[in-house]
């Protein structure tokens, strides 16, 4: 029996093995760090926030069965069946010839890693949420907006 056969419609869209592979994957964006003391994009508090993002969206789960076909291709195995470095070719080649799916992947990635309590924390920010205190923001320079405040007017007014 498949892991798909038990799955009930509120269930994962992804296989345990596209799980695992997107797992390494996010792990391979973002890596553990020992020097600043922050877990990797596949730890699995933050791998779970990944996971609920990622398996909406069709373009990943298309992307990670295209993974697969080339780790098949390639090796005659599955992603996660790849040793370090045969992954490690396998993501470049993967990079450059889904580009679309990598940028979504890096995003979600991004975005469920820095909401972190740990990677706040490391980062020397106070954990807690943006509102209602704010964080104060340094005033800038407006004149630096001047270049845009000259240009036509890009949209169209409403009735």
């Amino acid at each position: 029996m498949s892991d798909r056969d038990d799955m009930i419609a509120t269930d994962n869209a992804l296989s345990v093995e596209a799980r695992r592979a997107l797992q390494m994957l996010v792990g391979m964006i973002i890596p553990p760090s020992d020097e600043y003391a922050v877990p990797g994009a596949d730890d699995p508090q933050i791998f779970a926030d990944i996971l609920a993002k990622a398996h909406e969206l069709p373009a990943v789960i298309q992307g990670l069965k295209v993974l697969d076909e080339l780790s098949n291709a390639r090796s005659g195995d599955g992603f996660c069946a790849l040793d370090e470095d045969d992954r490690i070719a396998l993501a470049e080649e993967f990079r450059r010839s889904q580009v679309s799916v990598v940028r979504v992947l890096v995003a979600i990635t991004a975005q469920c890693y820095y909401i972190d309590d740990r990677v706040v924390e490391a980062l020397g920010m106070e954990v807690r949420s943006p509102f209602p205190g704010g964080f104060t923001v340094e005033e800038g320079d407006w004149s630096l907006l001047e270049p845009v405040r000259k240009r036509p007017k890009m949209y169209r007014e409403s009735p």
